[in-house]
């Protein structure tokens, strides 16, 4: 696939050199005085630029307007008289420079809604697919757990079948808490909010954390900026953001590294920071960190982060991550100011 498009952007930038050098081949070879002839050949270069714009937003609208100028201009001034006809071609050039910049940034735009909107009517597609099969699994699994659980109970605790119906039970809380991650994916969200403490709400999180972090060796560091004002949050799902970066970044980390949590203000954003020690994003995952399904934990749904994003969204913030150059990532959290309450 990826070949594919290789080869369809190769032959899209050949045809808008061909379409160029065509232009300016009939400059070059037309004489000086046939004004009419000149001015056609000029809005031929509209088409390039058009095109380029089209296939390749502003990049392409500012590398077609770029060649033309560059190669055109040696034609203008080996022609030129110093009348009114030279000093309306160097506007002209400045009127295409100007247009080709609008028309590049309105045709990246909407290739960025378009891309936006084909992004969120394709998740809200696997969100009502995903709700569907948990829906249907959600009782089966609550009635086998229930069942081997009374089971369990009425055997002898050195009984060795016993084990067996523990391990089935665990196994069954695992696939109930997975149903759980794909519901909460699948269902909108109906926020909650209430004036609450980031701080707080923060050092909550860590402390349930804390076992997790001592089990995997790893030790929780805390900055928190006093000075943050309260925020606009359903306390229950932002609960369950942090919950998930920390549950993330603690079990990326090696045994024996620090993880840090920081909140702090940045302008008019509140910001929480969650830094690690871990491997890291491998290259080929980073383009899908977000991405429902994709998960480089045995045993893991893929829906942690991507449920992350859509309540930080859903609260009017963003998420994102960055690689740390002492390796390790840190995953940033945006609350803008309107979440703010006054």
């Amino acid at each position: 696939m990826g070949s594919r498009d290789n080869h369809h952007r190769c032959l899209k930038l050949i045809l808008l050199a061909v379409l160029i050098g065509g232009s300016l081949v009939l400059h070059y070879l037309t004489l000086h005085e046939k004004a009419l002839h000149h001015a056609v050949y000029r809005m031929l270069f509209y088409l390039p630029l058009v095109l380029g714009s089209f296939w390749f937003g502003l990049r392409g609208a500012a590398g077609v307007s770029v060649a033309v100028i560059i190669f055109y201009v040696p034609f203008v001034f080996l022609q030129w008289r110093g009348g009114d006809r030279d000093f309306t071609i160097l506007l002209e050039g400045g009127l295409y420079v100007f247009i080709a910049l609008v028309l590049g940034y309105l045709s990246e735009r909407q290739q960025r809604e378009q891309a936006a909107r084909v992004e969120t009517e394709r998740l809200a597609g696997i969100g009502r697919a995903v709700a569907e099969i948990a829906h249907d699994m959600k009782s089966p699994l609550m009635a086998i757990g229930g069942f081997v659980t009374q089971v369990s109970r009425k055997l002898p605790s050195g009984d060795p079948g016993r084990k067996k119906l523990d391990l089935v039970v665990r196994e069954t809380s695992r696939l109930e808490s997975m149903v759980r991650e794909m519901l909460d994916f699948g269902r909108p969200l109906e926020l909650r909010k209430s004036a609450e403490d980031l701080n707080l709400l923060v050092a909550d999180c860590v402390e349930a954390c804390l076992p997790i972090a001592d089990k995997q060796g790893v030790e929780i560091r805390t900055e928190l900026d006093p000075d943050l004002s309260p925020l606009a949050l359903d306390r229950n799902r932002f609960d369950q953001v942090v919950m998930n970066l920390i549950t993330n970044a603690v079990q990326a980390s090696p045994s024996g590294e620090t993880f840090l949590v920081q909140t702090r203000r940045d302008g008019d954003e509140a910001v929480l920071d969650l830094r690690d020690h871990g491997q890291g994003i491998r290259e080929e995952d980073r383009d899908k960190v977000f991405e429902p399904f994709v998960s480089t934990k045995k045993g893991g749904t893929g829906l942690e982060l991507p449920i992350v994003k859509k309540i930080v969204e859903a609260h009017g913030g963003r998420v994102s991550w960055r690689a740390n150059p002492e390796g390790g990532v840190t995953f940033s959290v945006r609350l803008p100011a309107a979440s703010q309450t006054a």
